[in-house]
């Protein structure tokens, strides 16, 4: 996890959330930014978390198969998440479930093949978009978290496997990555379904997070060496660096709380150990 420093605008030296050695996948916030929503496998069952920043102990919320991708609805009162992913047949239908906030009994919301993401913007939009990849045709469709009804809503040509996306806080603009070896940024405006690219240039764009405030997004990259980067893209195509690491780090995704005053930091370490046997 890491701050925004107001004076700067660059991200602080990150510091650990989570303690252990698992797989830890956060892409949520509670509401009043106090905690982070993240899924992990760490006791050899898939759980989601709920884990406050001034803790080092997370709380279980749900449990089942293969559950990731924590999201919010758009008033906060509840806890959207996939589960049922099987790598050996992604054809096989997932399950968009929804469980209250406090906790309760989680419920379907829409069941569908190939989802790669979804997202709901905050309140007073009521925009939620799931995706569909199929080969290299990434369709969009909003839904209603309650319900789970579907409507169209755009189509993409994806190149390659690097390719991901995110819907602003506002509800207003998407931002993708369509793969390629031009190193772009798609931000399209709802409203009309106007697009237009911003180009990055040498920096290859990994994954995107809006930031809280709607302005820009945070692009996960790398240097020539290696060494991982976050930068923050406008859609005027304005960019800048705000974080750096070493080359023994990977930076995944970057997602901010509401109130834009944290970041929680996916970040992949090295662990390199010696070990002596004696008597062999």
């Amino acid at each position: 996890m890491t701050e925004m420093d107001a004076e700067t605008r660059r991200l602080r030296t990150p510091r650990r959330l989570t303690l252990d050695e698992n797989e830890n996948a956060a892409t949520a916030w509670t509401p009043d930014s106090r905690a982070v929503l993240f899924a992990s496998n760490r006791s050899g069952t898939y759980k989601l978390f709920r884990q406050p920043i001034d803790q080092v102990v997370p709380q279980v919320l749900v449990e089942g198969r293969s559950i990731f991708l924590p999201r919010l609805n758009p008033d906060g009162t509840q806890i959207l998440y996939l589960a049922g992913f099987n790598s050996r047949d992604t054809a096989i239908p997932q399950s968009v479930m929804r469980v209250p906030l406090q906790g309760g009994s989680p419920r379907v919301v829409l069941q569908r093949p190939f989802i790669t993401n979804f997202q709901c913007a905050r309140s007073p939009s009521k925009l939620c978009l799931v995706d569909r990849l199929e080969g290299s045709t990434m369709q969009f469709f909003s839904f209603d978290p309650e319900d789970g009804e579907t409507r169209g809503f755009a189509s993409f040509q994806v190149v390659g496997n690097s390719f991901g996306w995110s819907l602003s806080p506002d509800g207003s603009k998407l931002a993708l990555i369509l793969g390629g070896p031009e190193h772009r940024v798609t931000f399209m405006t709802v409203s009309d379904r106007s697009t237009h690219e911003v180009e990055l240039k040498q920096w290859p764009i990994e994954n995107i997070d809006w930031a809280a405030d709607g302005k820009s997004v945070f692009v996960a990259s790398r240097n020539a060496s290696g060494a991982p980067v976050i930068f923050g893209v406008e859609p005027n195509g304005d960019y800048r660096e705000l974080l750096g690491g070493d080359g023994f780090t990977q930076y995944l995704w970057a997602v901010p709380s509401p109130d834009g005053r944290y970041i929680a930091l996916e970040v992949v370490t090295g662990a390199n150990n010696v070990w002596m046997v004696e008597n062999f």
